[in-house]
């Protein structure tokens, strides 16, 4: 008769907290930018928790999220669909309202000039929105009144493409906005704000005001749109930016960004504030 052979089965303990996040401390910490190697990744493995920094590359968070089970933040869908074009497909995949949007992956879709190319698409009355695809707080947004602007946009693009930065995103332009509603979700946390500007830009850097107090009610149903959003996506720290049409109270999505302005929410020091309290109540779901 066969003897049974007992074999020890070694558990991995995962205890350790690791921390990317130069104002976050964890039981370890290494600098995003540093040199990485195999003593790294055997970190990652044991560790119970990894806090990554909003500027995080593509690849470091794959490693990260590939090796460890509990990663803040939740940038599942940033690094699947990127730029102005991945919120489109996301809004598109999510049924997320939002103003009509065209997706282009590079100048040569708009121009139609290439010879294996047929393209049937017929651009919109002007005005119009374009958006580049690696654009924020308001630059590589364009409204297009006419061909000059459209030609003065495209070359934009053009220069953007030769550095490998390709899409942009033609949206439909909503007449009379003088402002739009900033969403930001920091873990559980959830904030908004309005952002005013007589011009065409609401952002902060681009000349806008904010005021938190007015319409109480659709920034409630604003932040009420963003956490049902949130709670389907993963998303847990990003700022969105939702418009409402006149006299409706159904928001649309403008964009999301995943690095944000801080004014809003009483500048750096609040934000970090609140970034550390939610990371610490993170922490206590994570097993």
């Amino acid at each position: 008769m066969a003897k049974c052979r007992c074999v020890k089965v070694r558990y991995m303990t995962r205890s350790r907290i690791i921390s990317f996040h130069p104002m976050i401390q964890g039981d370890i910490f290494f600098w995003e930018r540093d040199v990485l190697d195999e003593s790294v990744v055997q970190y990652l493995r044991e560790a119970r928790a990894v806090i990554l920094a909003q500027t995080v590359s593509r690849e470091l968070y794959a490693l990260c999220r590939g090796l460890c089970p509990h990663v803040f933040p939740n940038y599942d869908l940033r690094f699947r669909w990127g730029g102005k074009l991945g919120d489109t497909m996301l809004f598109w995949s999510y049924g997320v309202p939002h103003p009509k949007t065209w997706v282009f992956p590079c100048v040569e879709t708009i121009l139609g000039n290439h010879p294996i190319m047929m393209t049937h698409f017929k651009l919109p009355p002007y005005p119009f929105v374009i958006k580049g695809n690696r654009g924020g707080e308001g630059t590589q947004t364009w409204l297009i009144k006419d061909d000059h602007d459209l030609k003065e946009a495209i070359e934009i693009i053009k220069c953007a493409e030769i550095q490998g930065n390709f899409g942009f995103v033609l949206q439909e332009f909503i007449p009379g906005l003088d402002r739009d509603l900033r969403v930001v979700v920091i873990g559980r946390h959830i904030d908004s704000y309005w952002r005013y500007n007589s011009g065409f830009l609401h952002n902060v850097a681009q000349g806008g005001e904010i005021n938190a107090h007015i319409d109480p009610e659709l920034q409630a149903i604003g932040r009420s749109a963003v956490r049902d959003l949130c709670n389907r996506t993963g998303i847990n720290l990003a700022g969105f930016d939702l418009v409402f049409l006149d006299g409706s109270d159904l928001p649309l999505f403008l964009e999301i960004n995943y690095t944000f302005g801080r004014s809003g929410l009483g500048g750096s020091d609040a934000f970090y504030r609140l970034l550390k309290r939610e990371v610490n109540d993170w922490l206590k779901t994570c097993p």
